[in-house]
């Protein structure tokens, strides 16, 4: 499709500039976005695809999808469009190449593979939440900013698990060599699925090799459903017994004894690496054996299937209706190859069966893809109220609009309400629209009332002019959140009955955490092994809420408030979610609620950091032999509180391994924006 490149899309507003990638079923080009004057990817569907009507539906979806998915780890999607026979994604370029061209250029450090496993796992479990599997995770859908963040793309193939109708007539879809063993039977998916993919990913990363690799489909099908992983020492050294476990569990044959979350497994992978080995190790490149000879033992398969050049890295999707025959990525006939499969596994296995069906429905597994967001259709909006501080927190109140009509003759006014209580409109302003339909409004409360935690609507309403005290009926536009929103923001911020002292939950666990800092400089600071058992009893039991004997000295001791940052971040996390599930809430929220439970992710994983360096020096009776551990723990303890410019870019954002509680006061004020529509208050 080179014919594009030099060409414009949506009435010459992107122009194409060369390709950057190509798929089975797409291209993608560099192009250049006009109004705004930036780079971005514009990914363009094959012409033979654009003109089948179950594509282009299916096309629809996909932009659908993705526009669904708003995450500091998921490439955003700008827009979409089609022209003549042109179906296209516009979505943000980055320009730091993808994991597979870093796996590829040499060894990684576990610290790399570690950090990128959080950002890529935190994405995942953001999508499987809102019942959205990807089914394709592998190292070419994985890409770099320019400051070094892992972004997750390619959302495009994934299917809504609430649909019923197989736009494509498929239930197999993704790359052979990162499939697992449901898909590879043509099976259902769940989230297991990608947890298990993202496990060949880490495997890839630390090994610079496929954990199963064969010159067919089917012979490497029969590999991922027949075989074990293969041990991490046939292919690095010095590596940690302890991830040959952590591989395994994630890519498991049965999708029900894998990691719960992508999350989950990649805690397992930073315990595993953090228990037995040092920190300089962890940022040294993994040493790759050369020469490795695999002892993997592939059973022969009679077959006059002509080898495939690349079977391994190119997407498959494989038919499981009536006409079994149909192929997308050049591959052998898959339907005959599971058929073979199944017969090989019985002829070796007769006493088990594993039920595979061509041309029909195959043996469904119960869907399980965790807590699901309620979906919320894309809804056009006409702008957005946000809340700033001036003199204290959350006391102002920032409206733009853009777009708007006055829809006859008046003036448009704009109310701050409460939906839930009795409490005083505020009239913010009149709207005074320029030709394009656009205003700006700021209003500061004298009282320095945190505003969000008492109004979670807004109104605008058509007046006779801009003198009224009082609403009309007359509502053009509104935006709304949840009631919940205003105990959510008001306990996070203000007060809760499980803060200290009725204090706010933030308050709680910011607290904790400076207490538990402080303890951990001191023992990081002690001369005796008593006092540094001491301080590291403190600090263990200020994080955990505990009040337990670690040193043993006959006293339990806690100087802090006896909650813990354990509980505090769970509470804010039950309030969070309350606000998720509500079905009023909005794609906005969503987002920055999301922001948060990273934060209070890196504190949870920080806290599990100290309490472990902590016990070293419990089990310590050499205060110079575990000093560096000491210093380490206190470094970690006073980013409970401030976070750590892990990208070095001047700023610390919300994104894994940065942010700590100090910025989720920043984030709780986002939490409260309303997003305008059109018409009135649901």
């Amino acid at each position: 499709m080179t014919g594009l490149i030099g060409k414009t899309l949506n009435n010459g507003n992107y122009e194409v500039e060369k390709i950057i990638g190509k798929g089975g079923m797409a291209t993608v080009y560099l192009g250049h976005q006009k109004n705004v004057d930036r780079q971005v990817a514009i990914k363009v569907l094959s012409a033979q695809a654009s003109m089948d009507e179950q594509f282009k539906e299916r096309f629809k979806q996909e932009a659908i999808t993705i526009a669904r998915l708003q995450h500091p780890h998921i490439l955003p999607l700008y827009d979409y469009g089609s022209e003549e026979d042109i179906l296209y994604l516009v979505m943000a370029y980055l320009s730091g190449g993808t994991l597979e061209k870093r796996i590829a250029h040499g060894e990684m450090t576990l610290s790399e593979i570690e950090r990128i496993l959080h950002e890529i796992g935190g994405a995942l479990d953001y999508a499987h939440r809102q019942g959205i599997i990807h089914r394709d995770i592998k190292p070419a859908n994985i890409l770099f900013n320019s400051e070094g963040h892992a972004l997750l793309t390619d959302f495009g193939i994934a299917k809504l698990t609430e649909q019923n109708i197989s736009l494509t007539g498929t239930n197999v879809v993704g790359t052979p060599a990162y499939m697992s063993p449901e898909q590879a039977q043509g099976l259902d998916v769940t989230k297991a699925t990608d947890i298990y993919s993202l496990g060949v990913v880490a495997f890839q990363a630390i090994t610079g090799k496929l954990p199963f690799e064969a010159p067919s489909v089917l012979q490497l099908m029969l590999q991922v459903v027949q075989e074990p992983v293969p041990d991490l020492e046939e292919f690095v050294e010095n590596i940690s017994p302890q991830l040959n476990s952590v591989l395994s569990r994630a890519m498991a044959k049965d999708p029900d004894a894998r990691y719960a979350t992508a999350q989950e497994f990649a805690d397992a992978f930073s315990d595993a690496i953090n228990a037995t080995t040092k920190t300089p190790i962890l940022n040294e490149p993994v040493k790759r054996l050369e020469n490795v000879v695999r002892t993997t033992k592939l059973t022969s398969i009679p077959t006059k299937i002509k080898p495939d050049t690349n079977p391994n890295t190119q997407t498959v999707i494989v038919q499981q209706s009536t006409n079994p025959l149909v192929l997308l990525g050049g591959f052998a006939i898959i339907a005959v190859a599971l058929v073979a499969l199944v017969v090989i596994l019985m002829s070796n296995n007769p006493t088990n069966t594993i039920d595979v069906t061509i041309g029909g429905e195959a043996t469904a597994r119960p869907t399980d893809v965790g807590r699901v967001i309620p979906q919320r259709p894309f809804v056009p909006t006409f702008g957005r109220l946000s809340y700033t501080t001036t003199n204290a927190p959350g006391d102002t109140a920032n409206l733009r609009v853009d777009n708007m009509q006055v829809g006859g003759e008046g003036v448009l006014v704009a109310w701050l309400m409460n939906t839930a209580v009795d409490t005083p409109t505020i009239k913010l302003g009149q709207l005074r629209l320029d030709a394009l339909g656009s205003a700006t409004l700021s209003y500061t409360d004298e009282t320095g009332v945190l505003l969000p935690s008492q109004y979670n609507a807004l109104i605008i309403t058509r007046e006779p002019d801009g003198n009224t005290t009082q609403p009309s009926d007359d509502v053009r536009y509104s935006a709304q959140l949840p009631n919940s929103t205003l105990q959510l923001i008001t306990e996070l911020l203000i007060s809760s009955p499980n803060g200290v002292r009725n204090g706010s939950l933030l308050a709680g666990i910011q607290l904790e955490a400076r207490i538990a800092a402080q303890h951990a400089g001191l023992a990081a600071n002690a001369q005796t092994v008593v006092n540094m058992h001491i301080h590291a009893e403190h600090t263990i039991n200020i994080l955990r809420g505990e009040f337990e004997d670690y040193d043993n000295n006959g006293t339990r001791e806690n100087p802090g408030r006896g909650i813990g940052i354990y509980t505090f971040a769970d509470k804010i996390q039950a309030l969070l979610d309350m606000v998720i599930m509500d079905e009023h809430s909005t794609n906005s929220f969503i987002t920055n609620a999301e922001f948060i439970r990273v934060c209070l992710q890196n504190t949870r994983q920080r806290a599990d950091t100290i309490v472990r360096l902590e016990l070293a020096l419990l089990a310590s009776d050499d205060v110079e032999r575990v000093n560096p551990q000491a210093r380490e723990s206190s470094r970690i303890a006073n980013e409970l509180q401030n976070g750590m410019d892990l990208n070095e870019n001047g700023d610390i954002e919300g994104f894994e391994g940065e942010c700590g509680l100090k910025q989720i006061e920043i984030y709780a004020l986002l939490l409260g924006a309303l997003d305008i529509v059109e018409g009135g208050l649901k």
